[in-house]
């Protein structure tokens, strides 16, 4: 909805698509064409945008009646799958004579609410350029870094260190917990330590008020670091703090903590 709201107050037609009919309906009252089947909406526009939870929802959009209207159509995943993942739609998206690349986005509600999301794409620049317009309105900044893999490969790298960060800052304070240390003033120390950072300082309130409501859910942050474990199998990579940290998600998400913002790890923490 944040991205939808930028598009539309820069005076950009947006159409949009959700499998949930009644979550469209709210996307009518801001000014958006609601359409009834992806098919309908990709025929009516240039460039579509993938924005789902993961690959699975993306080819369950991808149906044979989108295929048959793929022809000289854009697709863009702004989604966070694999690169892996990505190949395989693209291999798919041009098989029916579309044209596909990805571009998601490093950032949750609060930059794209503000237009300050980063996008990170991977693809042609053939495809890129008619582009920069619409994701101007998106993000302050857009990251070509090359084709079919890298955009998807950079967003699991800044995801992975989103995890890590989490993990680690959680584990600081439960450790200061047990020290029996005044929280807020160990929140403080670290501030005005080197080891300050805008995570810190945006999570910070959630770590000091045990509440956790939602920026970035939990259970898709373990979702983007197994899917970050799965790529370093293929590169034959070990990578042990990235590889721990997605166990410990993965041990947050079945205790039941997925629905919360991803500092929720904190009461996970070991």
């Amino acid at each position: 909805m944040p991205m939808v709201n930028r598009l539309l107050a820069n005076e950009i037609g947006v159409g949009v698509y959700n499998r949930n009919a009644a979550k469209s309906a709210e996307f009518a009252e801001k000014g958006a064409k609601v359409f009834t089947s992806a098919a309908e909406l990709v025929q009516a526009y240039e460039a579509t945008i993938l924005l789902v939870s993961d690959y699975a929802a993306a080819v369950d959009i991808l149906n044979a009646d989108v295929f048959a209207q793929l022809q000289g159509k854009i697709i863009v995943n702004m989604s966070t799958v694999s690169p892996t993942e990505n190949l395989k739609i693209k291999e798919l998206v041009e098989k029916h004579g579309g044209q596909f690349a990805e571009a998601p986005v490093s950032g949750s509600v609060a930059p794209a609410t503000n237009g300050t999301l980063l996008i990170l794409f991977g693809g042609e620049e053939a495809i890129l350029n008619p582009l920069r317009t619409v994701f101007s309105f998106l993000g302050k900044q857009t990251f070509h870094f090359g084709g079919m893999g890298k955009g998807s490969g950079a967003k699991l790298v800044l995801n992975s260190l989103l995890g890590v960060f989490g993990e680690v800052y959680a584990e600081a304070m439960l450790f200061g917990e047990k020290f029996g240390i005044d929280l807020n003033e160990l929140a403080e120390a670290i501030g005005g330590s080197a080891m300050n950072s805008p995570m810190f300082q945006t999570k910070k309130p959630l770590l000091l008020n045990q509440e956790f409501p939602a920026a970035f859910m939990l259970k898709h942050a373990s979702k983007d670091l197994n899917l970050a474990r799965g790529e370093m199998k293929n590169l034959s990579l070990n990578l042990p703090a990235i590889e721990a940290t997605a166990a410990q998600y993965q041990a947050a998400v079945e205790s039941g903590l997925g629905g919360e913002d991803v500092s929720g790890i904190y009461p996970n923490a070991p």
